[in-house]
């Protein structure tokens, strides 16, 4: 899975920065990345996103355990990598249908915080058990969602989370 965001959307890394070159090519510039991406993983694919950047995956050397997906509802774009352990109650939480996938909990569950708001980001994610990863891309707001997962969500269990929402980041590890 590959997101590459303008600026004004996504606050690049500092690692991925080059330093005294202010004519650096941008990952976004003539598609130089996307094209670097589809050239590494033959049948992949890259949804365009206009001035705002691009999301790329490929299902190539794909973990079954551990399945990438790609959904969009109401110009919300999700790309997920993993798995949900209750997403039964999680469709029922949010009205699913029986058909909708991780992609489509997901979605739903940011739409929630952004409608319903305001509440924290690791609201969003705190009843989802599982091992996943995703990056949302509103259009309509222009914000990006970022979050990945390992363990669960619990008292009990071990694991930690990270979220990643608009221009912040943190680590949200979790009490035992």
């Amino acid at each position: 899975m590959l997101a590459v965001f303008e600026k004004s959307i996504a606050k690049s890394p500092d690692a991925l920065k080059v330093s005294g070159d202010s004519e650096a090519a941008s990952a976004l510039n003539k598609g130089f990345l996307a094209t670097h991406f589809a050239t590494l993983h033959p049948g992949s694919v890259t949804v365009n996103l206009g001035s705002s950047g691009f999301m790329a995956y490929s299902l190539d050397k794909q973990n079954p355990l551990l399945p990438r997906l790609f959904a969009v509802v109401d110009d919300i774009f999700c790309l997920f990598q993993g798995h949900i352990e209750n997403v039964a109650v999680l469709k029922q939480q949010y009205g699913l249908n029986k058909t909708a996938n991780e992609g489509i909990i997901v979605i739903e569950a940011y739409r929630t915080l952004r409608d319903r708001g305001p509440y924290p980001p690791d609201q969003v994610v705190r009843d989802i058990q599982g091992k996943f990863a995703f990056i949302i891309y509103d259009s309509s707001s222009k914000a990006t969602f970022i979050a990945a997962m390992t363990g669960r969500l619990s008292r009990k269990a071990a694991g930690s989370l990270l979220l990643h929402s608009r221009k912040g980041a943190s680590s949200h590890p979790r009490e035992g």
